[in-house]
């Protein structure tokens, strides 16, 4: 057998042996798939960068605790991924905070006008309201791909269910969402083009 034959799970047996040429294979195999996720999410191409390496090094050093039936390797490095590009934009986010909080010659912010400020409340809380509305598993769709930026294809893998039911749960979430707005007198507008692709 060919070196470029191995499965995923035999390439994680050899880098758990220490093969170093393994995780070389397996980087090849799926940075291109997994660089556009961490992309999406920390929306800066070195960082983006930096988490594949930071994901690659720790697949050297848990290779060992992959449980072949508890989900694919690209699965695992999916979420491997995807969970190193949150924590990085969350340090990112916490530092921009601390740094507002310390530099003392911050302009102060604007004063809003209190009814401006009034009418985002209430369309805030009616959104809430919509989407609390939604079965559990259509509003989890949503919420992962709108505040956590993964595509319909990563959400299939992370939940280990078929691409077409995330794609069909979420047609009908928007459109359960669409609803439920127009009752509370808020409108998301038209359905983007291609919105059932």
């Amino acid at each position: 057998m060919s070196e470029s034959d191995r499965s995923d799970a035999e390439l994680l047996t050899l880098i758990a042996g220490g093969d170093v040429r393994a995780v070389g294979q397996l980087y090849d195999r799926y940075s291109p798939t997994l660089f556009p996720i961490a992309l999406r999410i920390v929306r800066d191409r070195a960082e983006a960068e930096d988490v594949l390496h930071d994901a690659f090094v720790a697949v050297n050093e848990r290779a060992g605790q992959y449980t072949e039936g508890r989900g694919t390797v690209i699965a695992w490095l999916v979420t491997l991924v995807r969970n190193l590009s949150i924590d990085r934009t969350r340090r990112r986010e916490r530092r921009g905070a601390l740094a507002r909080e310390v530099l003392p010659h911050e302009p102060p912010q604007s004063v809003r006008d209190p009814e401006r400020l009034t009418s985002e409340a209430s369309e805030r809380d009616k959104i809430r309201r919509a989407l609390a509305s939604l079965p559990e598993a259509q509003r989890q769709t949503l919420e992962v791909a709108f505040f956590e930026g993964l595509s319909y294809p990563e959400i299939a893998a992370r939940e280990n269910v078929p691409l077409g039911t995330i794609k069909s749960r979420a047609a009908r979430a928007l459109a359960a969402l669409r609803e439920a707005l127009a009752k509370e007198g808020v409108s998301l507008g038209p359905p983007p083009a291609g919105s059932d692709e």
